[in-house]
């Protein structure tokens, strides 16, 4: 169930957009796009950003990333998903010995390889190479990782990274990892790309639980406020180990706070999952969400408006093709 939790926000986002009672069918349609195309700008917005420029462009193989192996940490559910979408905490848990790691490495491209050049900082690590933006104009870009806290010095618990590009700073992350038991069983992450959005991350295990595992039984919190436009959600996720979840989304693009919240129950024995909840615009329900969940295929779940319409999510994923990165395939 896990992995359709992005697609069913898809959903519920463009079908709240157009669920006022009071508006015409075309002033309906106006605003379903008007919010698509709030949703495509905002992640043109930040993939065009020079701090994203600059991480993409990161050559391959950088010490940080050869002594943090993607093979241990966080490996599958939502908590895996969150670390694979930020570039710097791919490969991030473990690590090889410290005096492997400290000092400043340079991306040097005519040998193609990271250059050790230089043991400061003596308890941090400095990573330097250039990129060309989209215009191809070429850049220098500096990572700065500092405050590294070790627990038995083979797990990262705690760390600060500033990235900048041409000597000014252009992102920022703040990275804190709970043990209990010799396991990871919380993190924690906030940062910004610097006037451009604000966001923070938090990840815990259920009890009984922790990140290590194959699958991921616990709450994920994410905030994320977009400092140009004004827009702002916060998403709140369950996943308990019956198979059943929980799933809270609160929009605001500014002028209207939406809700949208939904249960999902434990599947039972042919594998059927009940799917209830309601969809709110400033505090007023608008719409209910019921149906059933088999094996990912949303027809049978449904939106019902308060004139009595019931309109199909899978009608309003089905301009969607491809890997979108939602889940569905």
């Amino acid at each position: 169930m896990k992995k359709y939790l992005l697609a069913m926000t898809l959903s519920v986002l463009l079908i709240g957009a157009c669920s006022k009672k009071d508006e015409t069918p075309v002033q309906q349609k106006e605003k379903t796009e008007s919010t698509i195309n709030s949703i495509i700008n905002e992640g043109t917005n930040i993939e065009e950003n020079i701090a994203v420029t600059a991480i993409s462009n990161m050559p391959d193989d950088a010490p940080i990333e050869d002594n943090f192996p993607g093979s241990k940490g966080v490996k599958s559910g939502i908590a895996a998903t969150i670390a694979h979408h930020i570039p710097l905490f791919k490969r991030n848990l473990y690590k090889a010995p410290l005096d492997s790691i400290y000092g400043t490495w340079q991306y040097v491209d005519s040998l193609d390889e990271w250059q050790h050049i230089s043991n400061e900082p003596q308890n941090g690590i400095v990573l330097i190479w250039d990129f060309a933006d989209s215009a191809g104009t070429l850049h220098t870009a500096k990572a700065e990782f500092t405050s590294i806290s070790w627990y038995n010095d083979t797990l990262i618990t705690e760390v600060n990274i500033n990235l900048y590009v041409d000597d000014n700073r252009v992102a920022y992350l703040n990275y804190d990892l709970t043990i209990q038991n010799n396991v990871p069983v919380s993190v924690s992450l906030d940062g910004a790309i610097v006037g451009v959005v604000e966001f923070s991350i938090d990840v815990s295990a259920a009890s009984g639980h922790n990140l290590e595992e194959d699958d991921f039984y616990g709450t994920v919190h994410i905030s994320f406020r977009d400092l140009t436009t004004g827009e702002s959600f916060v998403l709140d996720v369950t996943s308990n180990e019956d198979g059943s979840s929980s799933f809270k989304f609160v929009y605001n693009d500014g002028e209207d706070n939406w809700e949208f919240y939904w249960t999902v129950s434990a599947p039972n024995a042919t594998g059927v999952q009940t799917v209830s909840g309601y969809i709110k615009e400033n505090g007023t329900e608008v719409a209910t969400i019921e149906g059933t969940l088999v094996e990912g295929d949303f027809s049978g779940i449904y939106i019902v408006y308060a004139d009595g319409t019931r309109v199909s999510i899978s009608e309003y994923l089905s301009g969607i093709s491809g890997d979108t990165g939602t889940g569905l395939k």
